[in-house]
């Protein structure tokens, strides 16, 4: 699974994309770190067009906080996109989620002195130290995040968005039971109705579902659909 996380930038801040891969052996990667500033629309468009064909990814998790034509202009593009708000709260979780990843060691940080590319080696090194600036201010009852004056932080929330969203795409299964009304006479495909009425209300919610299986009572038989 390819996860990439956009931090949202239109001013003298740097537009930030991580995009990291979740193996078969459980451990998250980086793959690919970019930045842009004071850049061209349709130049950053086509990059983003480049990107997801050389990366295959399959999620984009994009800050709306100030603005969501971003995400609209590459669903537009034909990629699947998620817009995440910004707010002190989410910031917080985001932060948390993270660092459990990286002390845990679900994240595997590269080895700068592995990378080839002089790119990407300088963007990890800044990653690395937009880590480290990280500040956490008490100024009310509620735990600011901040950055050091003159500094930047895009990276790190672009780095937060792609692990926020491999944690909601791997989440593990649930099984739902839920009862229903029907005429004895009524065959089980008589059914199918409560059961898309009943895929759809999960669905809007943002959950997949995978199977419904359905059984009248007395019944061995399982109806799948």
């Amino acid at each position: 699974m390819i996860i990439s996380g956009l931090d949202v930038a239109f001013s003298n801040d740097f537009m930030a994309l991580v995009t990291v891969e979740k193996s078969h052996d459980g451990k998250i990667r980086l793959d690919n770190l970019d930045t842009w500033r004071k850049f061209d629309w349709g130049k950053w468009k086509q990059d983003m067009k480049i990107k997801q064909h050389k990366f295959n990814i399959d999620w984009i998790y994009v800050d709306k906080t100030s603005n969501q034509s971003v995400a609209m202009e590459l669903e537009e593009m034909g990629m699947r996109v998620e817009g995440v708000p910004f707010t002190n709260s989410s910031k917080y979780d985001m932060i948390r989620n993270a660092t459990k990843q990286i002390v845990t060691g679900e994240l595997v940080m590269p080895i700068v002195s592995a990378i080839q590319s002089p790119k990407q080696k300088k963007l990890v090194k800044e990653l690395f130290e937009q880590i480290r600036e990280q500040e956490y201010r008490h100024e009310s009852a509620n735990v600011k995040l901040a950055h050091p004056q003159g500094r930047h932080d895009d990276l790190l929330w672009a780095l937060c968005l792609a692990l926020y969203g491999v944690s909601l795409q791997v989440r593990e299964p649930v099984s739902i039971a839920e009862g229903f009304s029907y005429d004895q006479s009524d065959p089980p495909e008589s059914q199918r109705p409560f059961v898309e009425a009943f895929s759809s209300r999960f669905q809007e919610s943002g959950n997949k579902i995978t199977k419904v299986r359905l059984r009248k009572p007395g019944e061995k038989d399982w109806w799948e659909t």
